[in-house]
């Protein structure tokens, strides 16, 4: 492992353990060193809730620094930029995804966009982009295709995931009791109405909720796939200036 890492991985991360193992014994400890009265106070409550919060905090902070110091002064300028507006619009859609007065499905997503955009955003803030006086080199065809491939793999990846998990299921959002005493006419109505209603208003969030990380996987992409381009035209130079010789 390389040394740079060393550090961040064993305060904060040891931290973090330290953390966890306090939220997860102090129960046991409590009931065997405190009397019942004693047990009921604020503070012991807190105490479990406040260690697993620390651990959480903890371990991203060392996410932080661990892909500060991955990619710092390695991603170029004209891939930083893109994606750091992808996470920008991440932030706005979930906004808006909460506020639209339409489908409560909308609020349903859009907290979660908005929350993984924000700690998205708050990591790769701290990610300093390529320094490079200026940026000549074009991409090439071939990039855009494989970025536009991975783009579409994942967008596809993370739609599949996403509708199989939350497709709906009896009872349908409807107390199990209540679900049982339909019979099966109605049974069916209830569920043809809800993967009615999935396919078409969640769905469609989700698609369009999964096009920001298919973008980000675009972006990747190309930029990844420049050193094996630049690699064959190198080779098809080289054999070129052989062949001429």
């Amino acid at each position: 492992m390389n040394s740079k890492y060393v550090g961040p991985i064993k305060y904060l991360g040891g931290g973090a353990i330290i953390a966890v193992i306090i939220a997860i014994i102090f129960p046991s400890i409590s009931a065997a060193v405190f009397d019942e009265e004693t047990r009921k106070s604020v503070l012991l409550h807190a105490i479990p809730f406040v260690a697993a919060f620390i651990a959480m905090l903890l371990t991203f902070i060392l996410l932080i620094f661990i892909v500060a110091l991955r990619f710092n002064g390695r991603i170029p300028a004209r891939t930083y930029q893109p994606l750091e507006r992808t996470i920008i619009v991440g932030i706005l859609a979930g906004v808006v995804f909460m506020f639209q007065p339409f489908h409560f499905v909308g609020y349903k997503y859009g907290f979660l966009l908005l929350l993984v955009s924000l700690l998205a955003f708050i990591v790769f803030s701290h990610v300093v982009p390529k320094r490079a006086k200026v940026e000549t080199d074009s991409f090439a065809p071939t990039q855009h295709i494989i970025g536009i491939i991975a783009g579409l793999l994942v967008l596809a990846a993370l739609t599949y995931s996403a509708a199989a998990v939350n497709a709906p299921r009896e009872p349908y959002g409807l107390r199990q009791r209540v679900w049982d005493s339909y019979d099966d006419a109605r049974k069916a109505e209830v569920a043809a109405e809800a993967t009615r209603t999935f396919n078409n208003v969640e769905l469609p969030f989700l698609i369009v909720m999964n096009l920001l990380p298919a973008a980000a996987a675009y972006f990747l992409a190309r930029e990844a796939s420049g050193a094996l381009v630049k690699g064959r035209q190198r080779r098809q130079e080289v054999a070129t200036a052989a062949g001429g010789t």
